[in-house]
């Protein structure tokens, strides 16, 4: 439960949706893009965390440094703590680390609990298996360890997807 940019969650929308749907599995985005003062924005993470209680997992985008090069180790830490037992998944923003850089990323992140990663594939001609090949060794390389949920723009692109690479979970996001 977010605005279309995964930004900042409406406080009274993952309760509704849970009330209305009591089997469904509701995450909530706990970025918030607008606030650039490093301590209050991960402050506002935090907090943001707390409030939804009700809920079976946390999405965010903002765990790197440096432009997607490295992880902010004791935010991604002290994030994991009170995310404990429910999903911690990293946003789409993931497919913007570097190549070289992605399966090193991704264990760090499995050695802080998190539950998945989405992989943003909006745009990839699926014809072209070289495009589609980063997404591939990355699955092979997270095995059964953390899931890769991709993210595809419609229903189509995940039928055609899935005719390529088997998946679990896959996101559609126009």
């Amino acid at each position: 439960m977010s605005q279309r940019d995964f930004n900042a969650p409406n406080p009274v929308i993952a309760d509704m949706a849970k009330s209305l749907n009591p089997g469904a599995e509701i995450f909530v985005s706990v970025n918030h893009a607008d606030e650039k003062e490093p301590f209050m924005h991960k402050n506002i993470v935090f907090e943001t965390v707390k409030h939804f209680k009700n809920v079976e997992g946390y999405i965010t985008d903002e765990v790197f440094t440096d432009n997607h090069h490295h992880l902010d180790s004791m935010f991604v830490n002290e994030l994991s703590k009170l995310i404990g037992d429910r999903h911690f998944i990293i946003g789409p923003a993931f497919s913007r680390t570097p190549y070289f850089r992605q399966s090193h990323i991704l264990d760090e992140l499995i050695e802080y609990d998190v539950s998945g990663v989405m992989f943003d594939i909006r745009g990839v001609d699926f014809k072209n298996y070289s495009e589609l090949q980063p997404l591939a060794k990355l699955k092979i390389h997270a095995k059964k360890r953390i899931e890769i949920i991709p993210v595809v723009e419609s229903e189509e692109k995940r039928e055609a997807l899935l005719k390529n690479i088997p998946f679990d979970v896959v996101y559609i996001h126009p």
